[in-house]
């Protein structure tokens, strides 16, 4: 079974610095308070707050998303099972942004069909996500696309400023 996709961003050089000044301009909860974890994240409405650079993102993801979800159905990249490819969205899209020590607990995304983590800035120390029990190493521009239904968390983190973008992808009949 495959646990994640990777993708890297072509934009992300010329785009990251703008990306986490958006997020960091846009934190407004503070997750450990709220969910038992650390962190402050966003809106789960960042994808529809209008900003370029976050649309310019999530048009790449959108286009991706029909490759992203066949590599997850098939080990030949032909069948499709009769779903339609075009009819994967993104339901919800947030920032998030670690300090030293924060962490998430393990969880999933469930009732959604993928899930995509984003990373904007990833300081020496920063934390891999752990999809089941398998660390990833992660790194800036980087997208890591996994089943929804999938298990993951974040050890303590080891640095300042680690920041990603998340979000759920719904499949539309």
């Amino acid at each position: 079974m495959i646990d994640i996709i990777t993708s890297e961003f072509p934009k992300a050089s010329e785009l990251n610095s703008v990306m986490y000044d958006r997020v960091c301009e846009n934190l407004h909860d503070n997750v450990r308070t709220s969910h038992g974890i650390g962190g402050r994240r966003t809106e789960f409405n960042l994808h529809k707050q209008n900003f370029k650079e976050i649309n310019l993102l999530t048009s790449w993801i959108n286009h991706i998303l029909p490759d992203v979800s066949k590599k997850f159905a098939t080990k030949t990249e032909d069948l499709t099972y009769g779903y339609n490819l075009d009819s994967f969205e993104i339901a919800e899209c947030w920032g998030i942004h670690y300090g030293l020590g924060e962490s998430l607990i393990e969880h999933s995304h469930f009732p959604y069909a993928l899930s995509f983590v984003y990373y904007v800035k990833t300081p020496k120390g920063t934390a891999p996500i752990i999809i089941g029990d398998e660390p990833y190493e992660v790194k800036e521009g980087q997208c890591v696309f996994f089943l929804a239904s999938q298990y993951h968390s974040v050890n303590p983190n080891d640095c300042e400023g680690r920041c990603a973008i998340v979000g759920n992808i719904l499949y539309k009949f």
